[in-house]
């Protein structure tokens, strides 16, 4: 009988270790390139993309089904064993603990690490079009900041031009054209960054959709609309959110695993006690850590409430500056139409207020995305 145990035994032995070999030379991907040349995507494009073609998240998909194939085997190994038929009494002193963990703990661990995986993978594919859809919003308003930049520049240009005809004519002096000069330069250097911004954000959404970063990216207009979040209950809903978060649960349950394998040390380690012992511990370190996880993720979605109402702020302060803006502009058309103003300076009070309109949408923009993750982190 011992005999044909120890072939048992030496059969799990070299699965477990085929097992491992086998996830190991199936655990690269090769990134090929999805979008090659060049495109032009809406957001809904952009987002559906990521979810085909990101290769981190391909790589997380991998790492699934690696846990999955051990899962497998590890289940396969437990089956063999128990379906030899043999008990403690069949084994040396201290040897049937080992059995025991292969049996029970190894496939329960193992299942945590696939919902694990799964978890992981879910939330780093939501987290990262969160993030695409805030780079998309950006470029966006990066190049509205550009096109009204640009415009701006023209419309000094032509006051410069008006002014030195003005000049030539004695009606002004080189102290009127100075101040229209520095302004012109000052808007020149005002594109770096809109620009250099603008870059970056393309680059970003390339590498999240997997297209090749050579080719030519236009981004379809989106708009998003000022829809304030309901926080009635607020209090509720986070409690809420943190009793049923992930996290908690999968401590829980790590928890439990735990303490089965703490029973089978007690019951079947014979006079080794190193196994309890240290599973013990590995116990408390699990419970000091469900505190700390419970209270991380309080404090984190009420500093993620806080922010929304910060927004929130933000976009009222910017409907003020729309406002004032388009009060201005509506005076200064009124005076031209008046031939007390020209038409020069009614552009210029328009672009403002074009500016001000991007700068509102921006901040909407802004809020938007922060409410859909604030949304998701209370359902996690």
């Amino acid at each position: 009988m011992r005999t044909r145990l120890s072939v048992i035994i030496g059969v799990v032995l070299a699965l477990n270790i085929g097992s491992m070999c086998f996830a190991a030379d199936n655990s690269t991907i090769t990134p090929t390139n999805s979008i090659v040349g060049d495109a032009t995507l809406t957001l809904d494009q952009v987002l559906n993309d990521i979810e085909k073609n990101s290769v981190s998240i391909q790589t997380k998909e991998q790492k699934i089904l690696l846990y999955q194939r051990k899962f497998d085997r590890d289940t396969m190994d437990a089956n063999v064993i128990k379906n030899s038929g043999a008990t403690q009494t069949n084994y040396p002193n201290g040897q049937y603990v080992n059995i025991k963990l292969a049996t029970d703990i190894v496939p329960r661990s193992d299942e945590q690490n696939i919902k694990d995986a799964k978890h992981d993978k879910d939330d780093s594919l939501q987290n990262l079009k969160f993030s695409t859809e805030q780079e998309y919003l950006t470029a966006l308003s990066c190049q509205d900041q550009v096109n009204t930049i640009n415009d701006q520049i023209k419309n000094i240009e032509e006051q410069i031009s008006q002014t030195k005809v003005k000049i030539a004519n004695g009606q002004l002096t080189n102290n009127a054209l100075q101040s229209l000069q520095v302004q012109e330069t000052q808007l020149q250097a005002s594109l770096n960054q809109p620009k250099a911004q603008l870059q970056q954000n393309l680059l970003s959404i390339k590498q999240a959709i997997n297209m090749d970063l050579d080719g030519k990216l236009t981004l379809v207009s989106a708009e998003e609309s000022f829809v304030k979040y309901d926080d009635s209950n607020i209090e509720d809903k986070i409690n809420k959110a943190v009793y049923n978060n992930y996290n908690i649960g999968k401590i829980n349950n790590n928890l439990d695993i735990l303490r089965a394998e703490e029973d089978i040390y007690k019951k079947y380690a014979y006079d080794d006690d190193s196994g309890a012992i240290s599973t013990s511990l590995n116990i408390q370190d699990l419970e000091n850590k469900l505190d700390d996880t419970e209270l991380t993720i309080k404090t984190n979605l009420w500093n993620g409430y806080y922010n929304l109402k910060n927004l929130e702020d933000a976009v009222e302060t910017e409907q003020a500056k729309v406002a004032s803006a388009q009060s201005t502009y509506d005076t200064t058309a009124a005076k031209v139409q008046q031939g007390v103003l020209t038409q020069l300076q009614a552009d210029s009070a328009a672009l403002a207020l074009k500016s001000e309109k991007i700068n509102l949408k921006n901040v909407i923009n802004n809020y938007t995305v922060a409410v859909e993750q604030f949304e998701y982190n209370l359902t996690q």
